[in-house]
């Protein structure tokens, strides 16, 4: 039986894209006061606190397969945010929404790589077109086709969250999803913590930085987790997924808003090639089912 829709599911999943694409710009701001692992440590506990009080009635009888995949998840999602935060410094938060949203075309090629699930055809094609998008966002033709620092770290970012989403759909049917994300969340921000305190000197927080800390911790990790669980248990993760390509296009929206940040031509299209390949390559695995190879 189909179930009838209000839009109101879209509506909180659209406003979860809304604060993600938010996050980039907050993040931005601060790295010019606080070195970027000392941030994401206090963001991450922050975030774990909120998460362990909301999650203390769950704590007895963590499972097996809740401690592994928080684990597992957690170490794709600490390489994940370290990689995308250290390239913010480099690079610029309009650029870093695109590039981040690449995860979800790499989602199906890793897919077929690493779980031996063969994506539709038409996937290598809108691959290939985000490929070129990156290309022209990312490089400097003007000095010899050099690939800026900052965005190498957040194309590594893009695999580990497209690594993390396969990770996820593989141990999130067998968890309690808040459970799963409390030690997902512990465990990054430990990670955090210790690459921190091995290669960083910390500094004492302005209030400012406390501010967007205690937005990213409250707003942009558990408010857009708990928006996120509540709305994909009533959308499928095809149609959530659509909604979730609009987050380059809000990051980029606030990168201009708040930090009047600009792409020059080549970036703006480049970034309009990612975004077809993004969304094309969503919509070509809604078509064809991935299937295992035999």
């Amino acid at each position: 039986m189909t179930q009838m829709k209000t839009g109101f599911e879209y509506s909180v999943l659209l406003i979860v894209t809304l604060i993600w694409g938010t996050t980039f710009s907050v993040t931005k701001s601060s790295l010019a006061l606080v070195p970027p692992l000392y941030f994401l440590a206090w963001r991450f506990s922050l975030a774990a606190l909120g998460l362990l009080i909301l999650n203390i009635k769950r704590l007895t009888g963590i499972t097996k397969d809740e401690y592994i995949g928080g684990l597992v998840s957690g170490i794709s999602m600490a390489v994940g945010y370290i990689a995308q935060t250290v390239g913010m410094v480099y690079s610029t938060a309009a650029k870093a929404g695109f590039i981040t949203g690449l995860a979800v075309v790499l989602v199906p090629l890793l897919g077929a790589a690493l779980y031996r699930r063969r994506p539709h055809f038409s996937v290598y094609i809108f691959a290939g077109v985000a490929a070129g998008g990156l290309a022209l966002l990312s490089l400097d033709f003007s000095a010899g086709l050099v690939l800026n620092l900052g965005d190498l770290f957040l194309f590594i970012c893009a695999i580990s969250f497209a690594v993390n989403i396969l990770n996820l759909a593989k141990y999130a049917p067998r968890c309690r999803v808040l459970v799963l994300t409390l030690i997902q969340i512990t465990f990054t921000a430990v990670s955090c913590w210790l690459a921190s305190l091995l290669l960083e000197q910390p500094v004492p927080l302005a209030g400012s930085v406390w501010g967007g800390l205690l937005y990213l911790a409250l707003a942009g990790t558990i408010l857009t987790t708990a928006g996120q669980t509540w709305g994909q248990q009533r959308v499928s993760p095809e149609r959530a997924a659509l909604v979730f390509t609009l987050e380059p296009v809000f990051a980029a929206f606030f990168a201009f808003l708040l930090l009047k940040e600009m792409l020059p031509p080549l970036g703006l299209a480049g970034s309009g090639l990612i975004m077809i390949g993004i969304i094309g390559a969503e919509i070509a695995s809604r078509k064809g089912k991935s299937r295992a190879i035999e």
